[in-house]
């Protein structure tokens, strides 16, 4: 249907695109605009809102704007003339919008639903530095990718129908249109199949296992409360669990599509499948599921023509539930050595002219990939199954960080690629003071083969994997703030990206976040260190995150408010944090920030020691500059100690600490030599690597990031005297890695050390 234009929208459309001026750095909103500008004057807000659109079908719209402006307490109107229109526009993309505010109305405009549902994000999040009236404001805007998810793992641990659409509320605000729900593995099913309710009878429940006691260890340890099992998650007989009727998901479907959000559900297969071997133990190879090893568990036995018929009966179910055109099929993860003695896997093997087990599997993924054509759905799964000859229809995710190459693969054979890169995506995984920026700053095309297959780069998706993440407040700990630097990678072209801008962005967000009811990880306190140093005494002033009271022991016990006490713990030692601490000896000091609702955060620990300033090298006239490196050929270690039990490849001198081009794997690295200070002091040092690395200076470890880790950040001080000192440096990583070495400020901020400090 020709949507005829009203004036102010033409209007409208004129003045956005005569704009020269973007004021991004007066925005708050997440994800950053393509284009956004103020202009003089106001539209006042005490007089009340009334919204209307010019289609029915804009209900949804409607909807979403005057829950924005109700829950921002502007006084939503049902009687007399609107003073806030929405339309569509056919000459704009999909996802594509116009919002303008002038001083007598708001006009927006869009492509679809969804980008009338996103002009509304955009005003709510303008609403925040609103009080009586909203600045005239011109906004342009539209997504760099088409694609921008988000997965919710409920197999580990189960999160309501309630929970689900809280997230999906904090998705739609962010411009987020893509809900993954991991809905089984090994550890749960959570979907009601009504044809086959032993799945949900036998898999839904469950005795705690590993991961809950994971959780409870940090309840009982360090009085971690949000890691606690929730109680409406646990049976009157102990057992831990629930799942979403298809009720539920009807509901959370509906709820969903009116924020313009697409639910995508996800069966894993062939492996990942105990709950259905546990309910159908015959489908299994040896008649059984279990563990093959520490990580991975018996595969179906997709020899067996009863697995196919069962699966594909299952997946039949979940496709006429989910009005998605996508279904995930998993894929990741086999063990395939149980098929290659299975006379049923062997005969199918056999029969299709296979050459092995990983064909086998590949057959498999082949044969559910036309399932799902035959049900007018398309194929995902994780990047595992771009080695099984499917076709470009279906949709690879890629997650395996360390395996660049499958991604380069799947791009050149001409398929169409989520990035959701296990490093930096994976939302589960610890944080430190680096975590924020580095997930920022990922390049989606961060591979010359996916610049070369830009078209193919679908777009991204933050994956929340609920090990570690039993409760609400968990998961919201979790994915804030990460997953709004994901959002604005999906949405804001890269060459408007702007960290700084980001953060300085955030504190509203907090703000909000904090309103609803969410936890979100609290940005570091700065000045302090794991190690710390001092020479007669130290006076701490601590600025304290916002929104948060902070609470602090120097015993070595863990810090426990009064006002929240955990059962198990004595908070008589506990001090909320007023004004400076004092440290005149050696102590260790525990701190945690609490929000409003008494939830805690990470626990910190800054050990202080007295010492007096390292005396300096002497004898040092004859010193060589750059450090002494050896390189041995390290393969399955685990800690720095174990370097020495590798062969020796190489001895070189480098001008600084930095790894050479050429040792790309194996990298146990013994980096020797002398370090320069220029006057007497307390410096502050830092390692950023992956894996492990360990700074020691005078024979003293002052940073310990020892251990095989993902990308992290360590600190440490020690006192030295102007002059030179002896410095040891060792890095470990058998597979790819990064090391990165310096000093850092009171405010955390990285220093190189320049080259001409160094000296062997």
């Amino acid at each position: 249907m020709h949507i005829l234009k009203s004036p102010a929208l033409i209007l409208l459309a004129a003045i956005v695109a005569s704009c020269g001026s973007n004021d991004l750095k007066e925005s708050v909103i997440i994800p950053a605009p393509e284009h956004i500008s103020f202009t003089a004057g106001s539209f006042n807000l005490n007089d009340g809102v009334k919204v209307e659109a010019e289609a029915p079908e804009l209900a949804p719209a409607v909807s979403y704007f005057t829950e924005a402006f109700a829950a921002e307490e502007v006084p939503v109107l049902t009687e007399g003339p609107a003073n806030v229109h929405l339309s569509l526009d056919s000459s704009l993309a999909e996802e594509e919008y116009r919002l303008q505010v002038k001083r007598s109305a708001v006009y927006a405009s869009g492509g679809s639903v969804s980008a009338l549902i996103h002009a509304g994000a955009s005003l709510r999040q303008l609403l925040w530095s609103s009080d009586d009236a909203l600045r005239c404001v011109n906004i342009s805007d539209e997504p760099r990718f088409g694609y921008r998810g988000f997965m919710l793992d409920v197999s580990r641990h189960f999160f309501t129908v309630d929970e689900t659409k809280q997230l999906i509320d904090e998705m739609a605000l962010y411009k987020l249109n893509k809900l993954h729900i991991h809905l089984t593995d090994d550890q749960g099913w959570r979907i009601e199949i009504k044809s086959l309710p032993q799945l949900c009878e036998i898999g839904a429940w469950r005795e705690l296992n590993n991961q809950d006691l994971e959780c409870l260890e940090k309840v009982n340890t360090i009085a971690d409360t949000k890691f606690a099992l929730p109680a409406n998650k646990i049976r009157e007989d102990g057992k831990y669990g629930g799942f979403f009727t298809q009720d539920d998901i009807r509901e959370i479907i509906a709820y969903a599509g009116d924020r313009g959000i697409e639910v995508i559900p996800e069966l894993d297969l062939p492996g990942h499948s105990l709950c259905i071997l546990d309910a159908f133990p015959t489908l299994s190879c040896s008649g059984k599921g279990g563990y093959w090893g520490q990580f991975f568990t018996t595969p179906l036995c997709i020899g067996n023509d009863e697995t196919l018929a069962l699966v594909k009966q299952i997946a039949k179910e979940i496709m006429d539930l989910f009005p998605s055109k996508y279904i995930h099929l998993g894929g990741d993860e086999v063990n395939r050595t149980i098929w290659s003695t299975c006379p049923k896997c062997q005969q199918r093997i056999k029969n299709e002219e296979l050459s092995g087990v990983e064909e086998l599997q590949a057959w498999f993924t082949r044969e559910m990939e036309a399932f799902c054509k035959e049900n007018g759905k398309t194929m995902i799964g994780w990047d595992e199954i771009a080695y099984d000859k499917v076709s470009e229809d279906s949709r690879i995710m890629w997650w395996r960080s360390w395996s660049p190459a499958s991604l380069d693969h799947a791009l050149e054979q001409g398929q169409n690629v989520i990035i959701c890169p296990g490093e930096f995506y994976y939302l589960e995984e610890g944080q430190d003071r680096n975590t924020l920026s580095k997930v920022y700053n990922y390049s989606p095309l961060h591979t010359d083969v996916a610049k070369a297959h830009e078209s193919q780069i679908l777009g991204v998706q933050g994956n929340f994997w609920t090990e570690r993440g039993a409760s609400f407040d968990a998961m919201g700990e979790r994915i804030f703030p990460r997953l709004l630097a994901i959002a604005e990678t999906g949405w804001t072209e890269a060459e408007a990206k702007d960290f700084e801008d980001f953060s300085r962005r955030l504190p509203a967000h907090f703000n909000h976040l904090d309103a609803e009811g969410w936890k979100y990880r609290f940005l570091d306190i700065k000045g302090l260190y794991d190690k710390n140093v001092f020479v007669d005494s130290v006076s701490l002033s601590i600025d304290v995150p916002e929104n948060t009271q902070l609470y602090y022991t120097l015993d070595g016990s863990v810090p426990v408010p009064p006002e929240a006490p955990v059962d198990g713990f004595d908070s008589s030692t506990t001090m909320l944090y007023t004004g400076p601490i004092v440290i005149k000896e050696d102590a260790v000091l525990k701190y945690r920030a609490y929000n409003s609702r008494f939830v805690p955060g990470e626990l910190k620990v800054a050990d202080f020691t007295k010492m007096d300033y390292s005396p300096a090298l002497e004898g040092v006239e004859n010193l060589e500059p750059g450090l002494q490196v050896e390189w041995h050929d390290f393969t399955d270690g685990k800690c720095v100690d174990d370097i020495l039990k590798f062969p020796l490849k190489e001895s070189f001198i480098s001008a600084g600490i930095s790894v050479p081009e050429h040792i790309k794997n194996h990298k146990g690295l013994i980096y020797t030599g002398a370090i320069y200070v220029p006057e007497d002091g307390i410096y502050s040092f830092y390692t950023f690597s992956d894996d492990g690395s360990v700074l020691e200076i005078d024979g003293r470890t002052v940073v310990d990031n020892d251990g095989m880790h993902s990308r992290f950040e360590k600190n440490g001080q020690i006192a030295l005297a102007a002059g030179w000192h002896e410095l040891k440096l060792r890095y470990i990583d058998p597979d790819g890695g990064i090391l990165e070495v310096g000093f850092t400020d009171e405010q955390a901020r990285h220093i190189p050390i320049p080259e001409e400090y160094f000296k062997h």
